[in-house]
């Protein structure tokens, strides 16, 4: 079995044939020199339009494929990830259509997936560990009670695939602010937006001249800001799944892929294809059964577990060192 592959960024994915399950055909000008089975490419994204199109002219699976949720120690423009998604029925973040995701939500777990389950939500909690790995805890006096309004970079697919708009950010942050009368709202700023490297959904100019309101000026590993949290506001953020992690109430304000199945409070309506599951089920579909792992050791495909616990060793073994080593 072989798979094409059009875009130059996947094509230099380390591993991407033990991610991928399968040999990979590069494709050039549109064309592929040899048989496939199926078209790759970068989830929705523009840059896939070419794989998409390729595959519905030759009536070939298009599988989409993703950064994982337990992506690596570094951002993706340091390291490449060592977890992605491959999805064949849609993408975990488009609500507007189904997704393997979704359809692995619902399946019933037996007693050994149940304990699988909770040991990984433990693990997750006692290595500290996020998306990504390479910052340390927020080391500032934190309000004593808060919550957390999560920010995204302007433009993120995540916003219009997932139901929201720009407006949902400024809802988000009212009913933050009208449902915690008596917390601060400490609010997440991306940190590309500081870097000014982009734009996010909030004017933090206005937000400082806001009563109850504090703004997050930091680039910090977020597990200590949901760890000490009341709740935590997220549109479409990974944040909100984490938060769930970490047994926090998140309330969304889009259709994220973690919202519509009763373990969160959404603004919006769930599409009718998600009904009420558990926390475990959400949990083992989304960090066991969807996404693909490599083991950074080996180069070979791993569970979640091995990559947890190579990302958690990471923190670990960084955590000793001030924040800058000449």
């Amino acid at each position: 079995m072989a798979i094409g592959v059009f875009s130059g960024g996947m094509l230099g994915i380390p591993y991407l044939d033990k991610f991928l399950g399968a040999e990979v055909v590069p494709g050039r000008l549109g064309r592929l020199f040899r048989p496939v089975a199926a078209l790759a490419g970068s989830g929705r994204k523009p840059t896939s339009l070419r794989a998409r199109r390729y595959a519905e002219q030759h009536h070939l699976p298009y599988l989409a494929v993703e950064d994982g949720f337990l992506r690596s120690v570094g951002l993706g423009i340091q390291e490449p990830p060592l977890s992605v998604v491959v999805d064949d029925l849609g993408i975990y973040y488009d609500a507007t259509r189904p997704s393997r995701l979704e359809s692995l939500v619902p399946s019933p777990l037996d007693n050994a997936a149940l304990a699988r389950t909770r040991d990984l939500v433990a693990a997750w909690r006692a290595g500290q560990v996020s998306k990504y790995n390479h910052l340390r805890e927020y080391a500032g006096e934190l309000p004593q009670r808060y919550v957390l309004v999560v920010d995204q970079t302007l433009g993120d697919a995540a916003i219009a695939f997932g139901l929201a708009k720009p407006e949902s950010f400024q809802r988000m942050l009212q009913a933050a602010l009208d449902e915690y009368p008596d917390c601060t709202v400490l609010v997440k700023v991306h940190p590309d937006v500081f870097a000014g490297k982009k734009r996010g959904y909030f004017d933090v100019a206005a937000l400082t001249t806001m009563p109850r309101v504090q703004v997050l000026s930091v680039d910090a590993h977020p597990v200590r800001l949901m760890e000490m949290a009341q709740a935590v506001y997220a549109v479409t953020s990974q944040m909100g799944f984490e938060a769930l992690l970490w047994g926090k109430p998140v309330r969304t304000f889009g259709m994220p892929f973690y919202a519509g199945w009763g373990l969160t409070h959404d603004e919006l309506d769930a599409p009718s294809r998600r009904s009420p599951a558990t926390l475990e089920q959400l949990v083992y579909a989304a960090l066991i059964v969807y996404p693909r792992y490599v083991d950074p050791e080996t180069g070979e495909r791993c569970e979640v577990e091995t990559l947890l616990a190579h990302l958690a060793l990471q923190r670990r073994m960084r955590n000793p060192f001030p924040p800058v080593v000449y």
